[in-house]
C-alpha cells in the first residue's frame, strides 16, 4: 500500500505543470470528468462480534460527477479486524457544500452490501450484511488530473441472522486520477 501511495505522489510531482502550483485559471472546481482512485480507511468499530475495536480498509473506487458537481462513486474494498474480514461494495452520493479555489467540502450518503468472513468460523459460513452511513469530506486538487480526498465517516452494519448491529467511525483518505 505504501508503494502505491509513493508511486502516485511521485507521478503527481513529475507530471505537474512545470512542478509549480496551479495557475489562477485552473482553480475552478467544476470538473465533469470520470475518475478512479485508491482508498484507505482506519477507525473505530463498535462491535460485539470481535474484541478488536480497530478496523482498517483498503480498496478502489470509480466515480462520475453528475448534475451540478454532485458525485456518484462505486467503492470496492476489504475491511479487516483481528477476527474477521468484511468484503464490501458500496454506492456513495456526494453533495457539495462549499468550495474555495482548489478545495471542495462535501457531505456524502453511503449504502452497500458485504460478506463477513469470520476467521475462527468452524462452519466456514459467510454472513452477508447491508450497511448505510454518511460522511463529511474535503477534496483537494493538486494538478489538472490528480486529486486527494479526506473524509470522516460513520457506518451502521445490519448483519443477517445476527441481532447485534455494529457501527464504525473511520478516517478515510483517497488519491484519484481524473481522465
Amino acid at each position: 500500500m505504501k508503494k502505491i501511495i509513493y508511486l502516485a505522489l511521485l507521478s503527481s510531482i513529475m507530471f505537474a505543470s512545470n512542478s509549480k502550483y496551479l495557475k489562477e485559471e485552473e482553480y475552478l472546481n467544476t470538473d465533469y470528468r470520470i475518475f478512479a482512485g485508491i482508498i484507505g480507511n482506519y477507525g473505530y468499530l463498535n462491535s460485539e462480534q470481535t474484541d478488536d475495536h480497530s478496523i482498517y480498509s483498503y480498496g478502489l473506487y470509480v466515480g462520475m460527477p453528475v448534475f451540478d458537481n454532485y458525485e456518484v462513486i462505486l467503492n470496492k474494498y476489504n475491511s479487516i479486524t483481528g477476527d474477521y474480514t468484511l468484503k464490501q461494495q458500496s454506492l456513495t452520493f456526494n453533495i457539495p457544500i462549499t468550495s474555495r479555489k482548489t478545495n471542495r467540502l462535501y457531505f456524502g450518503i453511503v449504502g452497500g452490501t458485504g460478506k463477513l468472513d469470520l476467521k475462527d468460523n468452524i462452519n466456514n459460513e459467510n454472513i452477508t450484511d447491508n450497511f448505510y452511513g454518511m460522511h463529511f469530506g474535503k477534496r483537494y486538487k493538486f494538478t489538472r488530473n490528480y486529486y486527494a480526498r479526506i473524509e470522516l465517516e460513520a457506518l451502521r452494519y445490519q448483519y443477517k441472522n445476527i441481532d447485534d448491529k455494529d457501527t464504525s467511525f473511520t478516517f478515510n483518505s483517497g488519491f484519484e486520477y481524473r481522465f
